[in-house]
């Protein structure tokens, strides 16, 4: 049962890595398909090695996050040590896309016991992923309304614009407060559950942006 069960979790992650990538696969020229497979194949060797040593799943992980960031921040001098050579998959697919690489350790948290230090150590990365990841939507969640409300309004100076963009994302909070509160009915959320539902909250709001809707004028 516990092999078999085991299986599953490594197969379930197979699936979230594809999942994760189909989209991009299908955009490519048939020979960057080839390539983009090859790498499919090697991120599913790189998460069977992360869920078989439990004991550095989260070290790796966080390790990877690292790379990841001094990749984006100077790719052409980016150099990865042989010695996390198996972690070269992760950081090539997940280089400017923390959001997959976000739910991709979510997966690997998942797959693995809730109560065990290796789930509390992935955990702990995943928080942090996802606070990033929060911080930088944020900006540009605001760099966007700011820009359709130019479109909408004409220019402003800096320092109205500034204080716009703080008065606009005060009014976000206060809706997205009132959103959870009546989302959860009372009931604590998880982290999970409460990422589900800002999604859903932040999908609406970027749609009002879109269409300019409550989008107010400048001060």
């Amino acid at each position: 049962m516990g092999m078999r069960n085991k299986q599953y979790t490594i197969n379930l992650n197979w699936v979230i890595i594809i999942a994760t990538h189909i989209r991009t696969c299908l955009r490519v020229h048939t020979t960057n398909l080839t390539l983009r497979i090859i790498t499919l194949m090697q991120i599913h060797e790189t998460t069977n090695l992360l869920l078989s040593n439990l004991d550095r799943t989260g070290t790796w992980l966080r390790i990877t996050d690292q790379y990841i960031q001094a990749h984006n921040k100077d790719p052409k001098s980016f150099s990865l040590p042989k010695s996390y050579a198996l972690l070269q998959p992760l950081i090539e697919a997940y280089a400017n896309n923390p959001e997959g690489f976000l739910y991709y350790v979510r997966g690997i948290r998942d797959s693995t016991e809730k109560d065990s230090a290796a789930y509390a150590e992935v955990h702990t990365v995943f928080r942090r992923l996802n606070g990033r990841l929060t911080q930088q939507m944020r900006r540009e969640r605001s760099q966007r309304a700011t820009e359709k409300a130019e479109e909408l309004y004409g220019t402003t100076g800096y320092h109205d614009r500034m204080q716009w963009v703080s008065q606009l994302e005060h009014s976000w909070a206060k809706r997205r407060i009132s959103f959870l509160s009546t989302a959860s009915g009372g009931v604590r959320l998880s982290l999970d559950e409460r990422t589900e539902l800002l999604i859903e909250f932040w999908d609406e709001i970027d749609t009002e942006i879109n269409n300019g809707r409550r989008l107010p004028k400048w001060n």
